[in-house]
Formats: structure tokens, sequence, C-alpha cells
């Protein structure tokens, strides 16, 4: 079906009403019946003030007289108007969904267009429906590439490319679940609660913060909010605010930060939002000095979560138990402690991991937690695991080489993608530029860090925006640089710091586990929560991955585990 859509460009006065509109005069009655009772989307811009506000609505006047009463609207101040209409077509669902598809596209942009976009807030939720395809291929990108790039709206014709940026994956304007969407309500109605939102790897955690935080500080614009996420987000997040022009009202911040700033200023929040909440902490003398600063050693019973609730009335935390990695991290029996009171909201629809329509992502994530043995019995279509060609989601591969192989082959057979080959913490990071025994050392000379044969790597450079960088592509990424990342194609390594025990289950192998931040004190050391620990982290790992995975185990006896469990159901 090829579907067709019309165009009207309007000059308009947006400190006048309808009727004063002297374009309306040069429309047809057929042009004029579409904008009193025609489903409509609509862009309007001033290209000089590089400013844009898009809509959909049946009737397009009365919407017209109710944005020019609206001082936040009438600061973009608009010179046109571009119509997009389809009278026998277009329905509800279309011109929403076609309104969802170009806010996203186009804010994902304004790093390059420049422009600011006057839209408050995500709408409402669209239930799936049939003609979305058609909408999308035959409208949506038609457009884009036509009218709105001729138009000077647009930068980039490459929809993939803009679909690979940070701000796309995580913007605020994100059609949200009926779940997601009634969660986001509840804490809107009543922000001075405190709920405890879980959900597993991929089910949309973040993207809820976000259009949650949107929401908040427009609706609410003397709220004072709070923005909590892990190091290794934070310049990622800090740019999406920048887009948004919202960088003079809100940053996130780490925990730490937050508490020992509201300390200082003796000030108190109204909501405070935390992002990968499982990464609060405790104290733990073991570490960074400067995260321990805002601990006293004396009350080391006090952790993070009770100082944010000192200093807020509000708290939204966004938790999965399977993602604590350290014993830095709140303790799980702490953490349902400490939250007994709270609202609990779960979600737990997987969106990350791409199914091929004969498995979901929830097939693989619940796979992977039993392969872990972090689930001890769960449901899942094991065809997931099943390797029939090169297209398939999932494999295990026989060497480092292949991973790199595969990201490769990747590269090569899918343009404007992310492809990394990640790993335990099972080597020492003796490439750490900061290191003593390397200062001095130009980056290209630094020791590698995984030999094998004749090929040679290095750790990550660097955490922050690690996965981002070109140069990571060569390199092996460790648990703090992906946490929380999205991820194309992902190759694994699962290495020797976790081995089949005599009980037949998997156990730590504290000798091969080199994160030194993240091995129990001597004499705090537990086995059981070390393998805990390490088994997230693969379960972290082998979740980031949108539309493939690789897996190279470095210790038989665990590749025969992980086949026996998962391959061993595969019809």
């Amino acid at each position: 079906m090829s579907l067709k859509y019309g165009i009207m460009n309007l000059p308009l006065y947006v400190n006048s009403s309808s009727t004063n509109q002297n374009c309306i005069h040069d429309l047809c009655k057929s042009e004029q019946d579409i904008l009193d009772k025609g489903f409509v989307t609509y862009i309007y811009y001033n290209l000089k003030k590089k400013t844009v506000y898009i809509g959909e609505t049946k009737h397009f006047w009365v919407r017209h007289d109710q944005h020019i009463h609206e001082s936040h609207f009438n600061d973009g101040e608009f010179t046109n108007c571009l119509i997009v209409y389809n009278a026998s077509f277009f329905t509800e669902s279309h011109i929403k969904d076609l309104e969802f598809m170009i806010i996203n596209h186009m804010l994902a942009e304004t790093d390059e267009t420049k422009f600011k976009i006057y839209n408050r807030n995500n709408g409402q939720p669209q239930p799936q429906y049939k003609d979305h395809h058609i909408v999308e291929q035959e409208v949506f990108v038609k457009l884009w590439g036509n009218e709105l790039y001729n138009q000077g709206l647009v930068h980039t014709n490459d929809l993939e490319r803009i679909r690979q940026k940070i701000i796309f994956k995580y913007s605020p304007f994100t059609q949200l679940s009926k779940q997601q969407s009634d969660i986001e309500e509840r804490v809107i109605q009543d922000p001075r609660n405190k709920y405890l939102i879980e959900g597993g790897a991929g089910t949309g955690k973040t993207v809820l913060m976000m259009s949650l935080m949107y929401r908040l500080i427009n609706e609410n614009p003397d709220m004072k909010i709070g923005l909590i996420t892990t190091s290794n987000l934070l310049n990622k997040f800090n740019r999406i605010l920048k887009q948004l022009n919202l960088k003079n009202k809100l940053t996130f911040v780490r925990a730490g930060k937050a508490i020992e700033e509201a300390r200082k200023s003796n000030s108190h929040y109204d909501i405070i939002l935390v992002d990968e909440a499982h990464r609060l902490q405790r104290y733990y003398p073991k570490g960074h000095p400067e995260s321990k600063k805002h601990f006293n050693k004396s009350q080391p019973e006090i952790n993070e979560i009770h100082m944010l609730q000192e200093i807020t009335d509000g708290l939204v935390l966004f938790y999965d138990q399977f993602q604590s990695i350290r014993p830095q991290d709140v303790l799980r029996a702490n953490f349902i402690k400490l939250t007994q009171g709270y609202v609990k909201e779960s979600l737990s629809q997987q969106y990350r991991i791409k199914g091929d329509g004969s498995f979901s992502g929830n097939d693989f994530l619940n796979g992977i937690l039993y392969a872990l043995d972090i689930i001890d019995e769960i449901e899942f279509n094991p065809n997931v695991f099943a390797y029939r060609n090169k297209d398939s989601y999932f494999g295990i591969v026989d060497s480092i080489q292949d991973l790199f192989k595969y990201i490769r082959e990747i590269e090569l057979r899918h343009a404007n993608t992310t492809n990394r080959v990640i790993a335990g913490y099972t080597r020492e990071w003796i490439s750490n530029p900061k290191s003593p025994q390397n200062k001095g050392i130009d980056k290209f000379n630094l020791p590698y860090d995984w030999v094998e044969n004749e090929s040679k790597w290095r750790w990550n450079s660097q955490h922050e925006k690690w996965v981002e960088i070109e140069s990571s592509k060569n390199e092996v990424g460790s648990i703090h640089a992906i946490q929380g990342a999205d991820i194309d194609h992902v190759g694994i390594i699962i290495g020797k710091d976790i081995a089949v025990g005599e009980n037949g289950k998997l156990r730590a192998i504290k000798g091969n586990y080199k994160d030194t931040g993240g091995t129990p004190l001597l004499n705090e050391y537990n086995e059981q929560e070390l393998t805990s620990f390490i088994l997230n982290i693969y379960y972290v790992l082998l979740t980031r991955g949108i539309s493939g995975c690789r897996v190279y185990f470095e210790d038989s006896k665990v590749r025969e585990y992980f086949e026996e469990k998962l391959l061993s159901k595969v019809i």
C-alpha cells in the first residue's frame, strides 16, 4: 500500500486568533474543512529564531486558538505552520504516531540544528495499531526526507544515524506503554510520596525516569527536583538536559554529591529521581576516599537511602536487584527494609532486546537469569538461544578473536550501529593511564591487559562515554563502562572468575576476580556474596545487546554448564 499525504504550509500570526488569520482566505473550501474538523499533525516553526512546536489535533483552528493563549507557546514567535493531512485515511492513532516520530527525531538533531522544541509533555500513550509501519514508511520517512528537509527543519536524511544518538534512545517524548504511563501518572499526582519502581534490564526504567522528569519540571516549574545516576552516565544524561534546554534548571549528579550539596546549603528537595538505584552505596572502608566523604564512620549503618530521605520529601528509586555488583552497594535485605513503606511499582515488559517474532526479549532475560543460577526455575522459550545462521541473536564462539571478528562483520553488514566487546573483570587494569607505573607513557605504548596468541587488547580507556568513542571498538569494556548502556551487538567474555562448584552450581573464584574495589574485605569475605556480585555482573553484560549477542567462555566446564541449561531445551 502506498499512502499519500497532503501538505499545507501556512504563514501564521500566533498572537491573533484563527478568525484573524489572513491566510485562511487563500484556502479552498475542502482545505478549510480539513483545518476545521480533520485529523492533522502540525509543526509550528520560526527558522530565524530556530523555534519549533509539534502537535496533532482533529480541530486545528480550535487548537490554534488554545495555543495563542499559552505564554510558553507564544515565546516561540512562530511564523509558519506546516500541516500534514489525509482526510480519507488519518485517524487519531495515525496523527499521534506521526507526532511522536517527528518530535523524537527532531529532538535528537537539536545538537546540530540548534532548534528549541517547545513541546512540554509526551502526550498520551497510544495502543499498537496495524497501520504503524505504513505511517512510518509511507508518511514519516518521505515527509522527513522531502518537505521537512527541503524546508530546513531537519539536518540529515540519515534516520539510522539519528536513532543512534543518546537523546533519541532516552527521549522524554518516547511513547510510554500503558504500564509506564500509569506509574508516571501516579507519581505526578502525588510527587511528594516515596516510590520503589522495580524492573529488570531493558524494561524501560530510564525512559520512564526521563519522561517523568520532563513532566515534573514543565508542570511544576518552581519544584526543586534532584536527579541522580552513576558516574559513567552523568555526562550522557547531562547532554540530554542541554538539548532539552534544561541545563540551567536541572543537573544529574552522583548521590554523594547531591547529599553533600544539600547539607552544605541546608537545602531540601521536593522530589529526587534516582536512576540505577541498585548502585546506591553503604559505608564501606574500601573504595576511593572521594566517594565516602558524606559517610560517618561512627555510624556505618547509615547509607545513602537514609541520607536521601533526609533531604527530600518525594523519592523515586528505579531499581533492579540483580544489577547490584559491588559490596559497597546497599545490600538487598537493607534495601527491602528501608523501602518497606514505599509505594511499590513494577515494570515487566522487555524493550531492549529485540526478538524476531519467534521469541521475546523477556525469554532471553529469563533464560540468562536461569543459566546464571540467579533464579532457580523460570519459564522461557529456549529457541532464543539457538544458533541457526549469522542473523541469530545468540551464539557461542571459541575465542576472544572470534568476538572481535563478529563485531567487525557486523560493522560491514549494518551501518550506524554501536557494537562492542565487553568482559567480566578477570584481568588487572595494567593499561590504566593514571597508574604510577604508566606515568609519561604515550597511550599507544601502554601495556595490554588481554592477550590471546598473537592478539592483544586493552581495557576501556575511560568509563564515561566509552561506548560512544570510536577507539573503543578495539578495546574490551568492563562493567563500569557499560552499566546502563544500550549496545546493538555485543561480544562477551565470561572469564574464570566463575566456575562450576562441587554442588553443581556456579561459584566465585576470588583469585581470578581483579576488581580491587569490588572484592569484599578479607575479614568480611563471604563466597556466596561475592558469587552473587559476579553473577550479577554477567547478567548486566549479557543483557546489553539490542540485536545480537556472542559469548566466549574461558572455562570449558562453565560453557558446558550453560549449554546444558540453555541449549539442551532447544527444539
